[in-house]
């Protein structure tokens, strides 16, 4: 495993070293220099991205006709790509998080680091979600039809989870808001009676959100649920090698 892990990333490294130190350099400057937090939440998924052309590099050059004259199981052919894509996304959190530290936002104290982890969280649950399908497509598809099937596939998923919230009453939904933390009361100045009143509105902030345990539920059961969808993935992905004819 180790040595298909460091076959994996000297390919990478070696194509796209100075891509990657560009892609550092213009996401932190513009993420410092014109306000954009969210781009340090797209540094996850992007420097995950470069799983894929792992995967594209090894079909161009028909690598795996080569692994199958090797003492390695399809296991750690596949696991290696997930192991690498895990580094990747790790990556991209920590440094995205390290980030948040030096921000504009937090120092002057307009946004808080439970937001920045809110999102960093949500990014690599997306990511992995992203890579779930995308790598077990690859294999069954090829990388470049894969990257099509991904897309609509999330589109499905994106209609779905609209169309499920169309399903339900407005009471339902404020219900649903109501124990995430997305809505609750709030003090209001009526101008018209002089007086504060309190009132149930939906919160527009992450710091209003983090209050309540239930919203952490969604956020750390949604990455965990993404990683073992990941895990689920790999075993996918072995059983498609193993028939896969090279």
């Amino acid at each position: 495993m180790r040595g298909l892990l460091y076959k994996d990333w000297s390919v990478l490294a070696g194509q796209y070293r100075k891509n990657i130190l560009l892609l550092l350099v213009v996401y932190l400057g513009m993420a410092y220099l014109f306000d954009m937090p969210f781009m340090l939440y797209a540094l996850v998924f992007m420097l995950g991205i470069y799983t894929q052309s792992a995967v594209s590099f090894d079909e161009k050059s028909h690598w795996d006709m080569y692994a199958h004259t090797l003492p390695v199981s399809p296991a750690a052919i596949i696991g290696s790509k997930y192991l690498l894509g895990l580094l990747a996304i790790a990556g991209g959190f920590l440094i995205g998080l390290a980030a948040f530290l030096f921000f504009p936002d937090i120092a002057r104290g307009t946004m808080g680091m439970e937001e920045a982890l809110v999102g960093m969280l949500a990014a690599t649950a997306l990511a992995l979600l992203y890579f779930s399908l995308s790598l077990p497509l690859s294999y069954q598809l090829g990388s470049e039809r894969a990257r099509t099937a991904v897309m609509v596939l999330i589109l499905l998923l994106a209609v779905l989870a609209t169309a499920s919230t169309v399903l339900l009453s407005s009471e339902q939904l404020q219900d649903i808001q109501r124990f995430f933390g997305f809505r609750g009361p709030a003090e209001i100045w009526d101008s018209a009676q002089e007086q504060t009143l309190v009132m149930d509105v939906e919160y527009g902030s992450v710091y209003q959100w983090a209050r309540n345990l239930h919203f952490w539920w969604l956020i750390v059961g949604g990455t965990a649920g993404s990683a073992l969808l990941y895990a689920g993935s790999w075993l996918v992905s072995i059983a498609i090698y193993k028939h896969k004819q090279f």
